[in-house]
């Protein structure tokens, strides 16, 4: 078993998640292999292996990460889903869907449907977490919890990912006029 404080293992991983990006600037994700991984951040086969099981268990891991350190201290500690709560959650998810298609190639269905299936799961469950701890959702049972945040999680992340395709995402002040209004005026309770 790996210890994943061991600064090596740190450095490591690190220097494979650098070459994999770096890779996925220059091919699509579906034509990078292990060995390619390996080659550029100059270890062996066997030294990936032992830190990630596929390149699929690497790009959720570094998806993961990313979005973790977008996520604002407001909406970490949020007690209630306000609109300045809501306002954070659309510009983090704006930023992380931006910076993410700009970094990499979208040639390959396969990493946006990885990458996009992650975020989602991972803003749900914010939601989801700080609709369990807002007084005006706290008597809801938690599947009526999990619905809400579901509808609402979709409904940030589609406009934000809209923003992207529709080549405005350089004016995100734009996308917060339309889209928090319709969360907020659609949690209205």
């Amino acid at each position: 078993m790996v210890n994943q404080e061991d600064p090596r293992v740190l450095r490591t991983r690190q220097l494979i998640k650098e070459a994999f990006s770096s890779l996925l600037q220059k091919k699509g994700f579906d034509s990078i292999t292990i060995k390619d991984i390996a080659e550029k951040a100059s270890i062996n086969r066997a030294t990936f292996y032992a830190h990630y099981e596929d390149k699929y268990a690497l790009l959720e891991d570094i998806t993961e990460v990313a979005f973790n350190n977008m996520i604002p201290e407001k909406v970490l500690h949020a007690e209630e889903f306000n609109d300045e709560t809501c306002r954070q959650l659309i510009l983090m998810t704006c930023d992380y869907i931006v910076s993410f298609y700009k970094t990499c190639r979208l040639d390959s269905k396969s990493i946006a449907t990885i990458v996009d299936e992650k975020i989602r799961k991972m803003l749900q469950l914010m939601i989801e977490n700080i609709f369990s701890k807002d007084a005006n959702f706290f008597k809801r049972d938690s599947l009526n919890i999990k619905i809400i945040s579901a509808m609402t999680c979709s409904a940030i992340y589609s406009a934000a990912y809209t923003w992207l395709k529709e080549g405005e995402n350089d004016r995100p002040d734009l996308l917060l006029d339309i889209a928090l209004t319709y969360v907020m005026k659609g949690l209205d309770l």
